[in-house]
């Protein structure tokens, strides 16, 4: 009986082959997957970008909202001030970092100061919240003059 070298040609060569046609295989796929990484590098950058444009809008609210209860509550006024230059500047370090700063950046932020995050988030929500508010009674009191 033969074994399956002696009927199928030497082992050696088919062996070259395979692995041959594996490194062919291997470059296709990592030049394909390059170009994935490049398209989703381009998306990510110009969603950073509509994010960063997004904040610039937020900060413009809180800055509305902090002038509407400025006169009730002028020390809460100036934290919220406090919190729209500080999106101002977050928005500006978006524009100026790449998306992989903003990711390590975020995340060693959120590891070392849960709580500051989580209490920037809730200010600002409140911020917006009562710019929100005050925005759809100034819009109501429109109608009713008309």
């Amino acid at each position: 009986m033969q074994d399956w070298s002696e009927q199928h040609g030497d082992d050696g060569a088919w062996r070259q082959q395979a692995a041959s046609a594996a490194d062919n295989a291997k470059s296709a796929f990592d030049a394909a997957s390059a170009g994935v990484k490049q398209r989703a590098r381009k998306i990510a950058e110009r969603q950073k970008d509509a994010g960063a444009d997004q904040i610039d809008g937020v900060a413009r609210a809180v800055h509305g909202a902090a002038h509407e209860i400025e006169r009730e509550l002028p020390q809460a006024a100036g934290f919220v001030e406090d919190a729209a230059a500080r999106l101002e500047g977050l928005a500006a370090s978006m524009r100026q970092r790449s998306i992989d700063e903003l990711l390590r950046g975020l995340n060693n932020f959120a590891r070392a100061q849960p709580a500051a995050l989580f209490g920037g988030a809730v200010l600002a929500g409140f911020a917006l919240s009562r710019f929100l508010k005050s925005s759809t009674e100034a819009g109501g009191e429109r109608g009713e003059q008309n």
